[in-house]
């Protein structure tokens, strides 16, 4: 009788251990699905981040061409002139002629160039007078410069190609 009741307990620790080792298979496979679900979940954080992070530059880049538009006005070409006279009288430079060429349409913008025939004394008065149009608030871009000498002066005589740009 000690026999089957020693091999009674013994069986009673071998199920037992079985209970307790199916429980801890089980245990395993939960945590092994919760960390999955967790991963799963923190990937689709991350790429909801980069998603919001690309829409709040969306609307930075949105505010920005808002500003230019405001800023990128079509100007009436008599006040082109004044600005471009006021600059050629702060940098000694002598504006002959200002003559409007024919507006380029782009799909998103006008092109409006101008043609400027002026005299400087120097160099050194052109490159003032050309830094300050390409800084002025208003956009102005020079593309072309034609330099000859002045004859029986020592001064220059330059063509310019200037342009400015407004939004549609």
């Amino acid at each position: 009788m000690e026999k089957f009741g020693l091999s009674q307990n013994n069986l009673n620790k071998t199920l037992a251990l079985g209970v307790i080792l199916l429980i801890l298979f089980v245990a395993f496979r939960i945590y092994l699905f919760g960390n999955q679900q967790v991963n799963s979940l923190n990937l689709q954080r991350n790429k909801e981040l980069k998603k919001s992070e690309v829409i709040q530059d969306i609307a930075a880049l949105e505010k920005k061409m808002e500003v230019y538009k405001k800023v990128l006005i079509k100007k009436d070409v008599a006040s082109i002139m004044a600005i471009i006279s006021g600059i050629a009288k702060n940098c000694s430079v002598e504006i002959f002629s200002i003559k409007p060429d024919d507006e380029v349409a782009h799909q998103d913008y006008f092109e409006s160039p101008f043609s400027i025939t002026l005299r400087t004394p120097n160099y050194h008065s052109l490159g003032n007078f050309i830094s300050q149009i390409e800084n002025h608030k208003d956009i102005y871009l020079v593309s072309e410069v034609n330099i000859t000498p002045a004859r029986n002066e020592e001064k220059l005589n330059v063509n310019l190609k200037i342009k400015t740009i407004s939004y549609k």
